[in-house]
């Protein structure tokens, strides 16, 4: 599998980390925060749905309702704040934030809109043949 986070990259970014985190008791999660990390770059550059994450992150379903609880709680916004202030995530920071290469699916693109049936005030409009028989 290849791994996005280099260890110079995750020795600056893991202090941030630890900022970012609200609440630090409790159990410890399963899958170390790199790994964690690693997944959700790996579902952003994949596409794939969270259930065909690899088995190499761990279960999908933890790191889905780990990244469900970061995102409600802010911790990710307050990395993504961090990194951004911090000089050092130069080109690294217009990677996570960068939307250009995601696609939207192909039933969102372009497909054309029924017509409406009825005229204007939203009376039905009379039919062809009715219109001719009374006339």
């Amino acid at each position: 599998m290849r791994y996005m986070l280099t260890d110079e990259l995750w020795a600056g970014m893991e202090p941030l980390v630890q900022q970012a985190k609200r609440h630090k008791g409790g159990q410890p999660p399963g899958l170390p925060d790199r790994d964690f990390f690693e997944a959700l770059l790996y579902l952003a550059r994949t596409g794939v749905p969270w259930r065909d994450l690899p088995s190499e992150f761990g279960r999908w379903d933890a790191v889905y309702n780990r990244f469900r609880r970061w995102a409600a709680s802010g911790a990710l916004r307050r990395l993504f704040e961090a990194m951004t202030a911090d000089p050092a995530f130069g080109e690294f920071r217009r990677v996570l934030i960068d939307s250009t290469i995601v696609r939207a699916h192909q039933h969102a693109a372009g497909a054309r809109r029924k017509k409406k049936r009825s005229g204007p005030g939203g009376r039905p409009r009379p039919r062809p043949s009715a219109a001719v028989a009374a006339g």
